[in-house]
């Protein structure tokens, strides 16, 4: 675990962003990028989000790292890309989250209709699903442009209950499901579930394909989207 103390990381800027292709399966091309923050010296991002949630800065690291991955994704070279960044639930819950996505509409007018807000789980925000107040962001979210996603469905946290009730544009399924997917057969039997649940109004991502066989056995069940090392490793797209 980094001893670096978060809050210098953000006052000093000291990260970047790398992004990771999503492919669409059915006619095999890009159709955006997952933003990825990237902190020197420090290993697990997990963990250090974590750690600014135990300092007090978590919306603050939220925010910068949103907002920093925004300014540096060519989103006039990606023409018809969306980017997927990574938000908490605690985040975009915040009364003040509308007014600064609103400026950053203002201050990048090009980003509406191509943003995914990735929804990242912890036990500490678990309670925030069942209350109203972020199903009510989700709304405007979607409402003034923006796409929302699930992330790691299947770990931890994600229950096919806040699924239901949510009903984001993309389900990002975890990478349990992508390993040794080919030899499987109950994991092919969940996806196949997904995947007749999704279509055509939910689009399913099948994360953390690493192996030949296992891709093709997504395609084979029919999974729509799909990403992981096999497909693309993160990298500076600037």
């Amino acid at each position: 675990m980094t001893f670096i103390p978060v809050r210098s990381v953000i006052d000093k800027q000291l990260f970047e962003h790398v992004y990771q292709p999503l492919w669409n399966l059915m006619n095999w091309s890009i159709f955006g990028y997952e933003s990825l923050l990237r902190v020197n010296g420090v290993k697990n991002i997990e963990q250090f989000f974590q750690k600014a949630r135990e300092e007090g800065c978590l919306y603050e690291l939220d925010l910068i790292s949103l907002e920093s991955s925004i300014s540096q994704f060519p989103f006039l070279e990606q023409k018809r890309g969306l980017l997927f960044v990574n938000v908490y639930p605690s985040t975009i819950s915040r009364r003040e989250f509308a007014q600064l996505l609103k400026k950053m509409v203002e201050r990048f007018p090009y980003i509406k209709n191509r943003i995914v807000f990735e929804l990242n789980e912890t036990t500490e925000d678990d309670d925030r699903w069942k209350d109203g107040e972020l199903k009510a962001a989700v709304q405007w979210i979607r409402e003034h442009g923006f796409y929302i996603a699930v992330d790691d469905v299947g770990k931890g946290a994600s229950t096919l209950q806040k699924i239901i009730e949510l009903q984001p544009d993309y389900i990002k399924l975890d990478r349990y499901f992508a390993q040794g997917l080919a030899v499987n057969v109950e994991k092919q039997r969940m996806l196949s579930l997904l995947v007749n649940y999704c279509s055509p109004k939910i689009v399913l991502v099948l994360e953390g394909i690493e192996k030949e066989v296992d891709l093709a056995q997504a395609k084979l069940l029919r999974v729509p989207a799909a990403q992981g090392y096999l497909l693309g490793r993160p990298e500076r797209l600037t």
